[in-house]
C-alpha cells in the first residue's frame, strides 16, 4: 500500500512540474521601449549570438555600452580598443564604435563600411549627423563660454563671434589656449580657415584682449564657474562639465557665429564585412537610443550626445557649421607654425613679453 501511496505521489509531482514547465518555458525576453517593433531584428542579432566591438580610446562609456548591449540583448560582445587617432583593423570586427568622424568618413570614402539606415536615426537632433554609412553619437566645438553673471555685473553684453573678440570692451578678459597645446594649435588653424591671411594679423590683435593663456584643456571652463575666467575660449564639453560639477548656472557656452568652427564628433558604424550583420545592425539602433546615449554622462563624457531627451540645456551646434579637422600633415604643421611665429614676432616688436609664463602658459 505504502509503495503505491509512494507512487502516485511520485506521478503527481511529475506532472505538477510538467505544468510548470509549460506555463513558465515560453516567457519571451523583454526589452525598453525604444526598442518596440525591432522584435525580428532582435531575433536574428540573438541567433548570430556575438558582436566584435571595435573602440577608439579608453573613455569608461566606450566599454559601458559594449557591457549594457550585452545585457539588455544576451549577445556576446567582444571589445577591441584602437588609438583614437588610427583608422582599425577590421578584420573579424562589426562595428565601429567612438571613432573620429575624419577617420570614419576616410573609410567610407574606401568602401570599407556597411550602408544601414536605423530606425533611431530618426530621432537624431539634425539630419547632418546620418551620413548613410555612419552616424554621429556626439559633438562638441571649440567655441566662446562666459560667466553670464560677472558680464552682467560689468554691464557687458558677450561676444558671439570671433570678430567680436577683437572689441576693446573685452579688453583682457579672454582665457585662450597656448600656443603650443592641441587646442591652441587647433584654434589657429581655424583661425587661418576664417581669416585667410589675415589670420596672423587677427591673432596679434587679439592679444590685446587675452589675460591669460592656457595649457590645461579645462583650465578656462573650471575658472568660470568661480568667476575667475570671465571668457573663455575651450571645448564646449570643458564648460559643460564645470557646470555639473560646480553647480552654477552662471555658464552659458555657445558655438560662434561663423562659419568653420573648430568641431569634433565621434561616430558608430557597421564595417563592410562585418561577419555578424544582424547583430551589428541591433548594435545601431542601440548606439543612437537614449539609453546608450545616457551612458556617456553616467561614465564622466561631456560631449553633446547627438540624441537627448531635452531635460538639460545644451549647446545649439550645427553639424553644417562644424568644421572637422584631420591630424596635421606635415604641410599643416609648418604652416600653423609660420603663422604663430610671425605673432610671437610682431608681438615682441610691439614690447610684449612674451616668456612670461605667468601669462603665456597658465595651468
Amino acid at each position: 500500500m505504502k509503495r503505491i501511496l509512494c507512487s502516485a505521489l511520485a506521478l503527481l509531482l511529475a506532472l505538477s512540474l510538467c505544468a510548470c514547465g509549460e506555463s513558465g518555458g515560453d516567457t519571451e525576453p523583454t526589452y525598453p521601449a525604444a526598442f518596440a517593433g525591432l522584435e525580428d531584428r532582435i531575433d536574428a542579432a540573438r541567433e548570430e549570438g556575438r558582436l566584435t566591438v571595435c573602440v577608439s580610446g579608453d573613455e569608461p562609456f566606450l566599454t559601458a555600452a559594449c557591457e549594457k548591449f550585452e545585457e539588455l540583448f544576451g549577445i556576446s560582445v567582444t571589445v577591441r580598443t584602437v588609438e583614437p587617432d588610427a583608422l582599425p583593423n577590421s578584420s573579424g570586427a562589426d562595428v565601429w564604435y567612438g571613432g573620429d568622424e575624419a577617420l570614419c568618413r576616410t573609410l567610407s570614402e574606401s568602401g570599407g563600411l556597411m550602408r544601414y539606415t536605423a530606425a533611431a536615426s530618426a530621432d537624431l537632433n539634425a539630419r547632418g549627423f546620418d551620413h548613410g554609412d555612419y552616424c554621429a553619437i556626439n559633438s562638441d566645438a571649440l567655441g566662446i563660454m562666459v560667466n553670464d553673471v560677472v558680464l552682467a555685473r560689468m554691464g557687458i553684453s558677450a561676444p558671439r563671434s570671433w570678430d567680436d573678440l577683437l572689441e576693446p570692451v573685452y579688453r583682457e578678459l579672454v582665457w585662450l589656449p597656448a600656443y603650443d597645446t592641441a587646442e591652441g594649435r587647433l584654434f589657429v588653424r581655424a583661425m587661418m580657415e576664417y581669416f585667410g591671411d589675415d589670420a596672423a594679423d587677427y591673432l596679434t590683435q587679439l592679444d590685446t584682449s587675452v589675460q591669460f593663456y592656457t595649457t590645461g584643456t579645462d583650465t578656462a571652463a573650471k575658472c568660470l564657474s568661480t568667476g575667475e575666467c570671465v571668457i573663455g575660449i575651450g571645448w564646449l564639453s570643458t564648460g559643460l562639465t564645470a557646470q555639473r560639477n560646480s553647480g552654477s548656472s552662471a555658464i552659458a557656452m555657445w558655438a560662434p557665429a561663423a562659419e568653420g568652427v573648430p568641431g569634433r564628433v565621434q561616430t558608430t558604424a557597421i564595417f563592410a564585412d562585418a561577419p555578424h550583420p544582424n547583430a551589428a545592425k541591433l548594435w545601431q539602433e542601440f548606439a543612437l537610443s537614449s539609453q546608450c546615449m545616457a551612458l556617456m554622462e553616467d561614465n564622466g563624457c561631456s560631449r553633446f550626445p547627438t540624441v537627448w531627451d531635452g531635460q538639460e540645456t545644451m549647446p545649439d551646434i550645427d553639424p553644417a557649421q562644424l568644421e572637422l579637422y584631420g591630424a596635421e600633415t606635415e604641410e599643416t604643421s609648418a604652416a600653423v607654425d609660420e603663422v604663430i611665429a610671425q605673432v610671437m614676432e610682431t608681438l615682441a616688436e610691439n614690447g610684449v613679453d612674451t616668456e612670461d609664463a605667468a601669462r603665456w602658459h597658465v595651468a
